[in-house]
């Protein structure tokens, strides 16, 4: 059994659990090699392993808890992009008219080299996603899910539009794992690592979004965030506060981002 198989064998046998993953490996408890049998052809082209020099992306290797294994559906290319030229947009799920415009009309004058990254829920990152594919961009979606779990099942057209434009999904969570709440937080760490940059289009005190606010300033990325209205306890307003770059178009955001 190669290396990668082992990763394999651990990713399945606990769901992408990376905390039993890695107590499987740290207890050196020992390969069932007749687990594998079969899945390995059926997962064959469809995962990455954090030993595979070539396709892993290296940006997740600063992670202090990298996924051991990605699996994909779409161009798995896009992984080798410049992660400088990728832009992680997040935001509420229960976006606003301001919110929705505000992340179509900064995608609408981006470079087409340019790969947009969220994670397929409802609001703002249905909406990169969706300008994205709009205007010729390609865009990577990270899933909570197992890779073929489609959450919020609403977003099946989003999901199925990603992969037919040349995009992609991404998850840390094999074929068959269902959306678990705890999930998504740690998801986020994967959302955020990608990128260079992170922009905040729309959030609120106590917002989910600080979660991948925080795993990108640890891994000392960019943070930005499109401004709000005063009386609304934005997030983004709080973040340009505590020194988060106010973005009002696409020029301001390419003026943060040094290729």
């Amino acid at each position: 059994m190669q290396s990668d198989e082992i990763l394999l064998f651990l990713a399945l046998k606990y769901n992408g659990k990376w905390g039993d993953e890695l107590s499987h490996i740290k207890e050196r408890k020992p390969v069932d090699f007749d687990f594998l049998k079969g899945k390995s052809e059926l997962y064959k082209d469809k995962y990455i392993s954090l030993i595979d020099e070539n396709s892993y992306p290296k940006q997740l290797k600063d992670l202090t808890e990298p996924p051991l294994v990605l699996f994909y559906f779409g161009d798995s290319n896009l992984l080798k992009t410049n992660y400088k030229k990728m832009i992680t947009i997040i935001g509420s799920r229960k976006a606003s008219d301001y919110g929705l415009d505000s992340v179509d009309k900064i995608i609408s004058s981006l470079p087409k080299d340019y790969i947009i990254v969220s994670g397929l829920a409802k609001g703002i990152d249905a909406a990169a996603h969706k300008s994205a594919i709009k205007y010729g961009l390609k865009t990577i979606a990270v899933l909570g899910s197992g890779i073929d779990v489609c959450y919020p099942k609403e977003n099946q057209n989003i999901y199925d539009d990603i992969i037919k434009n040349g995009g992609l999904i991404l998850s840390e969570y094999p074929n068959g794992v269902q959306p678990e709440k705890e999930n998504f937080p740690f998801r986020n760490r994967i959302v955020a690592g990608l990128s260079g940059t992170t922009l905040v289009a729309e959030a609120y005190e106590k917002s989910g979004t600080s979660i991948t606010v925080n795993y990108a300033l640890c891994l000392g990325r960019e943070v930005c965030c499109i401004p709000y209205e005063i009386n609304k306890k934005s997030a983004c307003n709080m973040l340009i506060k505590d020194g988060a770059t106010l973005i009002e178009n696409s020029n301001d955001l390419l003026n943060v981002i040094k290729c």
